[in-house]
């Protein structure tokens, strides 16, 4: 298991791709950080450690999976001190008999208090598209938390790609135009720079 331990305001961003791995994130006290990957035909498991007082992370995840790829990310969160807020979000996208399954547990310690947990998580299909839905799993043992879990999915049909095409794009670029769609919620999200910015679409190529 690769260990990460994420301090003060550190902004993480990590590529995935054709890899089998776990890893765990550890936070520091007093730590404020925004974490981003791309995860592309790979099957991860994270496990997120909030074990120090006042410690906040924002997980971004974009997970494109074409053709037949087979993508698979399992996120366990578990709140072992107070004042803690863990915010992950993933952005799903699925074509041509590829395959995604997205598992999310969060686990509250019993006396944490003032904690948030949530768990969002927006999936678009495409074509053949095969999907095993997040599977969330909630334990709070604590009364004094906030946990939440959200989740929407859409199929593009498609008559929509053929009136994309008919605009004059290419099947590719339209495709292509969804999931920029999706990194640009990301970007504007974690408010990166231009450099950033131009790293993280190169990761999606």
């Amino acid at each position: 298991m690769e260990e990460i331990f994420l301090k003060n305001s550190d902004k993480i961003l990590r590529k995935i791709s054709s890899e089998d791995k776990d890893f765990r994130i550890n936070l520091a006290e007093n730590s404020n950080i925004k974490f981003w990957s791309v995860i592309k035909n790979s099957k991860i498991s994270i496990i997120i450690d909030a074990e120090n007082e006042n410690s906040k992370l924002e997980c971004y995840f974009l997970i494109p999976a074409i053709d037949n790829q087979e993508t698979k990310l399992d996120i366990q969160t578990i709140f072992k001190s107070k004042d803690t807020r863990i915010l992950v979000n993933i952005f799903a996208l699925a074509t041509d008999n590829a395959s995604i399954t997205l598992n999310g547990n969060l686990h509250i310690w019993d006396g944490i208090n003032n904690v948030e947990a949530r768990l969002y998580e927006e999936t678009l299909l495409l074509w053949k598209a095969k999907y095993i839905s997040l599977i969330p799993w909630l334990r709070v043992d604590s009364p004094d938390v906030v946990a939440s879990h959200w989740a929407k999915i859409q199929r593009i049909s498609p008559e929509r790609l053929f009136y994309m095409q008919s605009r004059g794009l290419s099947q590719e670029k339209a495709v292509n135009m969804i999931i920029n769609s999706y990194s640009q919620q990301i970007i504007e999200k974690l408010e990166l720079n231009e450099q950033e910015q131009s790293e993280f679409y190169s990761m999606i190529d």
